[in-house]
């Protein structure tokens, strides 16, 4: 009976602790109309003692969203799904930016326009579900808007 009692109560404990993960400068392009695709950016800070794991994405407003890393190979730009996601190590900040790693946004269900907010929740292996709002900078946009003070925890 105790130790049925301990194994429930442990992981309350456990998921009670705050997370060490910290999601800011979140961001995405604004998309013409008709485009099915989109980029997103965040910057994830880990105070933590312990490496931990950015595995996936979810928005309401695409069919699906992954976390890619744009590359130049033999000359070509290339784009390829991180199907393990992208590690944020203890201490360290990660930055998700144009021209890198990112999250791809498929089956937009609209054009995203400037100035909105998008929602999106970020799944981490130890944090677990973070959400956050990306703002929209204009098409093209190689940096956030200025506005932009979306901080997430």
């Amino acid at each position: 009976m105790i130790v049925a009692l301990l194994a429930a109560i442990i992981p309350m404990v456990q998921a009670a602790e705050p997370s060490t993960i910290t999601v800011h400068d979140a961001w995405v392009r604004a998309t013409p109309p008709g485009i099915q695709v989109g980029g997103g950016y965040v910057t994830v800070t880990n105070t933590g003692k312990q490496a931990d794991r950015l595995v996936g994405a979810s928005s309401p407003l695409a069919e699906k969203a992954e976390i890619h890393v744009s590359e130049t190979i033999d000359s070509m730009a290339r784009m390829r799904w991180l199907k393990d996601g992208v590690e944020i190590p203890a201490g360290k900040e990660v930055m998700l930016a144009p021209g890198g790693i990112h999250l791809m946004f498929m089956g937009l269900k609209q054009a995203i326009i400037k100035g909105e907010e998008v929602p999106v929740t970020l799944q981490f292996e130890q944090a677990g579900e973070i959400d956050v709002l990306l703002r929209a900078a204009k098409i093209g946009s190689l940096k956030a808007p200025a506005e932009d003070v979306t901080h997430a925890h």
